[in-house]
């Protein structure tokens, strides 16, 4: 993982896999901003030190809550003074933690490995298009000095697939680059992805199958380099996805392409 910005990761106390999502190359003269894109897990568990780390430290403004309602109920995220919250469900009804998400989706257990994560992946990009990947983009064409987090359950699907769009459309030319920062996830979850495992090694459906948790839960580059050739193959690129499915024309996309890049020798 050499061609990943050192360090991605943040420590803020109560917040897992908290990162930065710029820094990538684009070219030798331009990289992916820093310090305007963060994205993590729930943040139901910060303490008050972690909040202030947010606001304060980071400058984030906006939090964007992909996670469903029945998800948010059961883990209320904590008011972080000097942020917005904005719940902007990827799936509204349904509990799309990364355990109920994985059940629903067996494939991710399947021994065709990255494409039953791409099948699964593709409905987030349908469900998630016009409603919460849309008002991130519209963030960043809008509000370029106005650092933003976003994030769902575990920070791993609902984000991961987020953040890819956010990467390959900045011009990110390198789908292996994006692969190792979606990978990631397994490093920044820590001990939170073990009791993602345990739950769903207990759980009846799975019967104990230890190695299919490990699976489903895993954050392989293979899973979204399938899901960006898949959005390749449909609509030619992340370009046509957000015209098609979002409702961006080319100076929304123009825009949001500048305010997500910087010059190398601008960056201290």
């Amino acid at each position: 993982m050499s061609t990943l910005p050192s360090p991605p990761f943040h420590v803020a106390e109560g917040i897992a896999n908290l990162r930065d999502l710029g820094g990538y190359a684009i070219s030798p003269t331009t990289s992916v901003r820093r310090n305007f894109l963060f994205r993590s897990a729930s943040l139901s568990k910060t303490t008050p030190e972690g909040a202030t780390f947010l606001s304060s430290k980071l400058g984030v403004t906006t939090i964007y809550d992909f996670r469903s309602v029945i998800e948010s109920e059961r883990s209320p995220s904590l008011d972080i003074p000097g942020t917005v919250r904005r719940h902007v469900p990827v799936f509204r009804d349904q509990d799309a933690s990364p355990e109920s998400l994985a059940l629903r989706y067996k494939d991710y257990a399947s021994s065709e490995g990255p494409q039953g994560f791409m099948r699964a992946y593709t409905e987030i990009l349908r469900a998630g298009a016009k409603g919460a990947f849309r008002t991130v983009f519209e963030h960043i064409r809008d509000k370029p000095e106005e650092p933003l987090l976003f994030h769902c359950s575990a920070g791993k699907d609902r984000t991961g697939v987020c953040a890819a769009l956010i990467l390959r459309i900045a011009g990110v030319p390198d789908d292996e680059v994006i692969g190792c920062e979606y990978e990631l996830t397994e490093v920044g979850l820590g001990e939170l992805r073990q009791q993602f495992i345990d739950r769903l090694v207990a759980h009846p459906a799975l019967g104990g199958d230890k190695v299919g948790a490990e699976r489903m839960v895993s954050a392989k580059s293979a899973a979204i380099m399938a899901t960006l050739s898949w959005v390749d193959g449909k609509y030619g690129g992340v370009e046509g996805y957000m015209k098609t499915e979002m409702g961006f024309n080319d100076q929304d996309i123009e825009k949001i392409r500048k305010n997500l890049v910087i010059e190398e020798k601008a960056i201290l």
